[in-house]
Formats: structure tokens, sequence, C-alpha cells
């Protein structure tokens, strides 16, 4: 800076950008007759004040960051001289182009740290801010010309279904000087870096009306007007909000953020299975303290020259990165938090893992070990999944302004990054920004969306009052869909809840009359159920003494029965009910095929994307065949074969409990298999898949399941259907719930119902005194031959 004060060699303030430099404090500084004991504080290369009495304990860290590591600053200069540089002279940044190429190279120098002189240019580009900077059609003086007018502000915020209003600007101006108070440049009124951080904060309210001012977005403004100037932190934070981190992170709801920490939550389930036992024996809710991690991009909890590294990795690999620091942070303490005495002592702890942590090296190392495989595919799965949770619990379903809002902001999003051609060509009318007609087309397709409930909605109480009135005994259940967020954590543990405590049945096909004690009696239609365990007795139907001769119990009577005189039935953990067999209900086929079975294939048909070019099927069934292989990639025949072995979906013949995804891949091969033989049409082969959805019995049925396996399978949903679909959308999670009502009534519907009837074997006659025998000992069995 011309004319003024310059910091000292890794003094204080010497790793600021110089134009942010406080010259009243160098000022002084530099002052001869100025005593040690008038300067009540010193300052760090930050800018943070740091107490005379702690400065000896606080010392700089190891390998700071404004200590440039000179083979390392080599390197990133060899490397961009041999990618950018084709004139002849020397390297100067303006050669350098805007957006850096992604390359394993590049990714390992970012990896290992940025020198720190090179990072306002570098992560400019890294984050495609600069790309932003000279493309925008606003300059950033425009922007801050239309902002600076608080009128203009509270008119384009208020046209907004669910901003706050006109209250930015007051609320920016109370939090200016709260936002880094022990930092020199933002310290009081007249700190040179206040005016700064109001100009963007409010040029963000203006150009962004849907989050309007939120408190993360000013400390992660001031941390970046550190070490950048004032318009390229600005765009720095576009490029954060727009491409870095989801959609409504920053909003009134903060629907973004709580996403990402039930996210956090889950990847914890995976990756520190120990600490995820932990939280949940002493009922720790750990968003409490990582959602400010989140919401600051670590921006307020870890130490600057630690924050730069996390910065160095996020601006190149995006939100991806927050997730695996978290998990870094929490492995590094996991042996500590396990040890701790109580729940206090926990909280505690986690509380303080970010102050505690200084060494970059380790928690990246540690950070990348754990959790480097991270995809941003499977951050977003997971994103999508508890977003729709999210949105659905609060009541934002479908037709309302925010989740509309949300969802358009995400289709934007992707616009910018995954349009196609090939893409265009193949699916038809794919991604494009929406305009205010394109907003006003997507509101009437919600409307189409709540028709589509609707007519769901009464299909399914159609099904419901069948059963209540062809079977008492489910007239108290409850047919009100239970939308909060504890039903679908329930649903995966009742899943693997009834996989530990069924019981096998069969049917019987036949009258059978009981002659001795050690018989059972039955009639046709009447439900026999395996014996309970008793001491060195296996829990099962068939008998070990005869293959021919069965044991089971009814009505607290055990014996033994002929073999084919009965039909196993799959696994269930309710009773069986009349109403739902459709071999002995007919009506109950009607209601299913006939009606619950179109209103789902209306709402997997809406936004299907069709085929514009080169033609072909563009069906349902295709959509849920790819999603179905993409989560369970298995071999063909040893699946079928295994099917067929333990004839039933749920157990494998090691008795493992199959997942959701691994019973839909097997269902859908198994609908293949058999209706392929007689060329079925798709909407037959998608109807069958209804009826074993709804017979299969973990959490009683696994067909709301599947749905959220289809909705979760991220890439297969993006190719296979249009951005304002249904099951593209936050209402899935609605559907979902409505099916759960299903979940009540036990079916047991044909899957080959609608195929052509199966020609009869032919029976080989027996002898007579075989027969004779069988007859009299009741052990009859049709394929018996002498």
């Amino acid at each position: 800076m011309s004319g003024g004060h310059t910091p000292s060699v890794s003094g204080p303030f010497s790793a600021l950008t110089p134009s942010i430099w406080p010259q009243e404090i160098l000022a002084k500084s530099t002052q001869k007759e100025e005593s040690a004991e008038q300067s009540e504080f010193c300052y760090d290369e930050f800018g943070f004040r740091v107490d005379k009495e702690a400065k000896p304990g606080s010392g700089p860290l190891p390998g700071a960051a404004l200590v440039e590591d000179p083979p390392q600053r080599l390197r990133w200069q060899a490397h961009l001289e041999f990618t950018h540089n084709h004139d002849v002279g020397d390297l100067t940044w303006d050669k350098i182009a805007v957006s850096l190429p992604r390359s394993e190279k590049l990714r390992s120098l970012v990896l290992a740290g940025i020198p720190h002189s090179m990072r306002p240019q570098l992560w400019m580009r890294l984050s495609g801010a600069l790309q932003k900077k000279r493309s925008s059609e606003l300059s950033y003086r425009e922007i801050v010309k239309n902002s600076s007018n608080d009128e203009t502000i509270a008119a384009k915020q208020s046209h907004r279904a669910f901003l706050r209003g006109d209250m930015a600007p007051q609320q920016i101006e109370k939090d200016l000087l709260r936002t880094m108070p022990s930092n020199a440049c933002f310290a009081n009124v007249n700190s040179i870096g206040v005016p700064r951080l109001r100009r963007i904060l409010r040029a963000l309210a203006w150009l962004y009306p849907e989050i309007g001012y939120c408190q993360g977005t000013g400390m992660v403004a001031a941390c970046l007007l550190l070490f950048l100037e004032e318009e390229d932190a600005f765009w720095m934070m576009c490029a954060i909000i727009e491409d870095l981190l989801p959609a409504s992170y920053f909003s009134t709801t903060l629907l973004g953020v709580q996403t990402d920490q039930r996210v956090l939550r889950q990847l914890i389930v995976q990756y520190l299975p120990r600490l995820d036992k932990l939280l949940q024996e002493h009922d720790i809710e750990l968003s409490l303290i990582t959602l400010h991690w989140f919401l600051t991009a670590f921006a307020s909890v870890v130490h600057v020259e630690l924050l730069l590294r996390i910065w160095d990795l996020f601006f190149y690999e995006g939100s991806r990165v927050l997730f695996q620091t978290a998990l870094g942070m929490l492995r590094l303490k996991e042996e500590e938090l396990i040890q701790s005495e109580n729940s206090a002592s926990i909280f505690n702890t986690l509380s303080d893992i970010p102050t505690q942590i200084r060494d970059a090296e380790l928690l990246l190392g540690t950070a990348m070990q754990l959790a480097g495989s991270l995809s941003d595919v499977a951050v977003e799965t997971q994103r999508r999944k508890h977003l729709a949770y999210l949105i659905a619990d609060q009541g934002q379903l479908l037709g309302t302004s925010a989740a509309t809002t949300t969802l358009s902001q995400v289709v934007r999003r992707r616009t910018q990054r995954r349009k196609s051609t090939i893409s265009s060509l193949l699916f038809g009318g794919f991604l494009c920004p929406l305009g205010e007609d394109d907003l006003e087309a997507l509101k009437a397709k919600n409307v189409k969306q709540t028709e589509l409930v609707a007519s769901l909605r009464e299909a399914i109480l159609r099904v419901a009052r069948h059963f209540q009135c062809t079977d008492p005994k489910n007239c108290s259940v409850e047919l009100t869909p239970d939308y909060s967020m504890e039903s679908h954590q329930r649903d995966h543990e009742n899943y693997v809840a009834c996989s530990r405590s069924h019981r096998r049945r069969a049917k019987a096909l036949l009258d059978f009359e009981r002659h001795d004690d050690d018989e059972l009696g039955f009639r046709k239609n009447d439900i026999i159920t395996a014996p309970e365990p008793r001491p060195a007795a296996p829990v099962q139907i068939v008998s070990q003494k005869d293959e021919h001769c069965w044991v089971g119990e009814l009505n607290g009577l055990r014996g033994w029965f002929p073999a084919k005189f009965v039909e196993v039935l799959d696994e269930r953990s309710k009773e069986y009910s009349i109403a739902g067999d459709d071999s002995v209900t007919e009506g109950v086929t009607d209601l299913v095929r006939g009606t619950l079975c179109p209103a789902l294939k209306a709402l997997f048909e809406h936004g299907l994307k069709k085929p514009s070019l080169l033609g072909g099927a563009c069906h349902p069934w295709l959509f849920i065949e790819e999603a179905a292989g993409r989560e369970v990639e298995r071999d063909f025949n040893s699946v079928y074969s295994r099917l067929v072995l333990c004839k039933t979906y749920r157990l494998d013949e090691d008795g493992k409990v199959l997942t959701p995804e691994e019973l839909l891949y097997r269902a859908v091969q198994s609908v293949n298999v058999t209706h392929d033989a007689v060329h079925a049409q798709m909407d037959v082969k998608l109807r069958s898949l209804i009826c074993v959805g709804l017979n299969l019995v973990p959490s009683e049925q696994v067909l709301h399941l599947w749905l959220e396996v289809l909705c979760s399978s991220l890439a297969t949903v993006e190719k296979w259907y249009q951005p304002w679909s249904f099951l593209r959308s936050p209402g899935w999670v609605q559907i979902k719930c409505e099916l759960r009502v299903l979940c009540c009534f036990a079916f047991s519907l044909s899957q080959d119902w609608e195929l052509p009837a199966k020609r009869e074997e032919e029976k080989q006659p027996l002898k007579e005194g075989v027969q004779d025998m069988l007859v009299k000992h009741h052990l009859f069995s049709w394929d018996i031959d002498g």
C-alpha cells in the first residue's frame, strides 16, 4: 500500500490482504515513544487480538500458513506453467484460465495446501467465482448501488413468499460488530472491514431475496475479506451460495443445513459405528453442535490456519469436504468420547473438538483415510431423501411456495452443471432455468401432483374398507397416514425387528379330519403355524422324520398333517386375513390390480421423460428395472436359484435377512422370469410387482420401502424423470406415508394372477397298496408314485 505502513514479515496482520491492513494500529505500533504498557493488546498475523499475557502460550502453529513452503510453491508454479502458460514470457495471472481443469495432480496439490500468497487467485478459479465475476450481466458496483437503498431491498424481498420481510438491513447493522469482534478489522464502527462487510451482506440480501440475510453468511464473508478484495469476496460468496452448498442452506428455514445434519448422522452410522452407538445410548442430538460447523463452513469454530486448509479443499471439491472434515474431527476424538463418564462430558467434548485440533495434516489425513471414498452422488442421494423427510415433517408437502421455491432452486443449480445434448436427444426436454412462466407451469404441475395423491389415497381407503368389511378384526386399524420424522426411522427398525421374530405358516388347501391325538385337524383356508421353540427342537413346519408329513400348530393344538394338504406362506408377523387372499376373496384382486395399481402407475408416469428423436419404449417398469439393478448388482442365475431354493423372498439359504434393495431386485427378476415366458406386457409386470410388495412381510410390507429405494436412486431418477416430476420432488415422501397405511393389512396375492393358466401336469396313478396306506395314515402326497 503506497504511503502506508507495512506489517513486518510474519508479524501482526502480515497474512491479510494489503488493502485491509488496519493502518491506525500499524501506525501506533511503529511509534517508538509508545511504551509496551500503553498497548493493552497485540495481534496475530490474521489480525486477531491476543492478550499479552496469553501470547506465549498461543504462539504460531506448526507449519503456519504465512510461512510458505518454497518447494510447494515451486510445484504450484510448475503445474500452472505446464497447464496454462502457452505464451512466451513470464507467467502472469491474466494468462491463466478462469477455471482450472480438474485432475488428480491438481487435487493432490490442493490437498497439500495452497501457498498463502496464491490463495486469492486460486480460490477464485477453483470455486468458479472468477467465472461468475466475468460473465455476470450485473457488475458488483451496480449490485451495491441497487442494494444501498433499504426500500429497494424490502420491495424485492416482499415479492417472495418465505423471506425475512424488510428486516435484512436492520439485522445486518446489528450483527456487523458481532461477527468478528476480536479481529482488528471488524472490532468497531471505524474498523476498515466493517463497511466492506456491510456492502457485501446488503448486496447478497438484494441479489438473493429468498435468503435475505443469514448470520452464517456474515461469518464466512468476514473471513473471506481478510484475504480477498471486497469484490472478489462478494463473488466467492455467490459461488458458495449457488454452487458449493445446497439450496436453502442460508434460507429462513435453514432446510439445507438441517438436511446436512441428518446426512452427517447417517454417515456416522456408516463410518463411525462405535460413536453412533454412544450417541444413541446417551440420547445426544449432535446437530446442536455441528449445525454451526456447517452453516459457517467451519469459519467460526476452528483456528484460521486450519480453516485455510479446509477451505482450500472445500473450494475445489465442494460440500462433501464439510462431511469429510467433520468425520475426521470426530474420529480423532472418538476414543476420548467413548471413555467419557456421562452425557454432559460427551457433549462438552464434542463442543470443544474444533478448538482442540490444530494440526491440518493430521486432520485432513484422517478425514481422507476414513471418508476419502465418499462421493458427491452418495451425499446427494442422502440429501434428497432427508430433505424430503424434512419438508414432509414440516407440512410443506405439495403446492406450498416453500417447497416450490426450494425445488426450483435445486433445478436451476443442477441445470448449470449437467446439461447434455446427448441426454436431451435421448430423453426429451432436459433441465432448463425456470423463468416466471416456468414457475407458473410448475405450480400447475403441483396441482396435478395433488390430484394424483388424492387418487392414491382414495384407492388405499377402498382397500382398507374392504378389509374392515370382510374381516372385522381390521376395524380398529388407524387409516390416517403418519407423516412424522419418527415414522421413517421406525420403518427400518420394524424391518429389522420383524425379520427376527417371524414364524413360518401354511394355508390349508383341503379339509383334514383329525382321528388320532397326534394329528392336527383343519378346514380349508385355515392357517397352520410353525410350532413355538422347544428345547432341542427346531422351529419349522417340516418334520425331520418324514418329508411328506409336517408338524404345526392351530388354535393351540400341535400335530401332524399331510404336507400336500397345505401351501407354505411367506413368513409373517401378523395374522392371516382371508380379505387379502385373492384365491379366496376375488374382490381384493379388483381393488389392488384394478384401483390401487393404476393410481400408483399414474404417479410413476408423472414427469416421466418421453423419448424425442430415437424413439423406443418409455414405461415406469423400465425405470424400476434399471433402479433395482443399480442398487443391487447380482448374477441373475445365482439370485433366482437361491430364491427358488428357499421359497421366500426374505431369507437367503444361509438365513441372511435381505435388505429392501435386495428384495426389490429379486422381486423384479422373479416377475421377469415368469412374465417374459408368456410375453406379458409391462403393465402386467408392474401390477404383479406391486402385489409382491404387498405380500412381503418385513415391516409387514416393503412396498413403501421400495418407493424410498427408487426415489433415492438419484442418478437413475434424474435420467428418467423431469425435474418437476413427483419422484424428483419432496412429495414422494407423502406417497410413502400413504402406502404405509397398507402395512396394517395381510395380503396373499398371486404374482401370476394375470398370466395364462399353466397346464396341469398329468399325475401318474399310484399303486393300490400304496394309496391305501397313505389314506389310512393321512400321508397323501400327490407327487409320490409307486
